[in-house]
């Protein structure tokens, strides 16, 4: 299988970006990485061996508007799979050959991994059961196959407002078209957490500056639920989630 992974970016660092490169690279299985700036491309980048989109300006989307670019574009060099990573993000080195097997063992059109839950200095917090292929998946831990490769175009078409609960609406949209799905529990993805419930569940005090609950995405759904019920189902029909 030739394999696509997708990395939008925007002010990250540039040793987070070297990370989550740096593991693309490291698979046991090899693979090709599509890193996409989202209006502020950085230079070192393109000295790296990846596919670098540049696009000229920011979408203020989350990544969403560059996550589906860079997989229309590994769609239409006809690659096999598709699989997303957050530039703040990295895999375990086996995590793309754990995919491919999980879809030859079970024939899903999405395959999703379990992570781990990291710092914001990369150490480890804890291992994490929240994105476990039933009840959430994060963007990062998602792998799609070529049946599912419908689903992808979704990152760009849903409301700017909803982006930051964008892996919950292409969930939403997975179960609605009933696509086959297997979870690999072992974790795979290393997820640097935003999330002050992380820390406090773990009865420890949060680094400064992170994200509560009603934070990004509580927001995105309280606005999805205000909205009147003939927008809400047009936005459904234009995403796919209603016929």
């Amino acid at each position: 299988m030739q394999v696509a992974i997708i990395t939008p970016y925007f002010h990250e660092s540039l040793d987070v970006l070297r990370r989550c490169h740096d593991s693309v690279r490291g698979q046991t299985y090899r693979c090709t990485h599509f890193m996409i700036a989202d209006g502020f491309p950085n230079a070192e980048v393109s000295t790296w061996p990846v596919q670098h989109i540049i696009l000229a300006k920011s979408h203020a989307d989350v990544g969403n508007t560059p996550r589906a670019i860079g997989s229309l574009s590994a769609t239409n060099q006809n690659f096999d799979a598709i699989a997303c990573l957050d530039a703040d993000n990295w895999y375990y080195p086996n995590h793309v050959e754990a995919m491919i097997k999980l879809h030859e063992q079970t024939g899903a059109a999405v395959c999703t991994a379990g992570r781990t839950m990291h710092r914001p200095d990369g150490s480890l917090l804890c291992a994490d059961h929240e994105s476990n292929g039933r009840d959430h998946v994060d963007t990062s831990c998602y792998f799609f196959t070529k049946p599912a490769f419908r689903v992808l175009p979704v990152w760009a078409m849903m409301p700017a407002q909803l982006s930051p609960a964008g892996d919950r609406i292409i969930w939403n949209l997975i179960r609605s078209l009933r696509l086959p799905c297997a979870h690999h529990a072992e974790p795979t993805v290393a997820y640097r957490t935003q999330y002050e419930s992380h820390y406090h569940r773990l009865g420890e005090t949060p680094p400064p500056g992170l994200k509560t609950d009603t934070g990004s995405v509580g927001k995105a759904m309280q606005w999805w639920s205000a909205l009147p019920p003939d927008e809400k189902a047009d936005w459904e029909r234009r995403m796919g989630l209603r016929r």
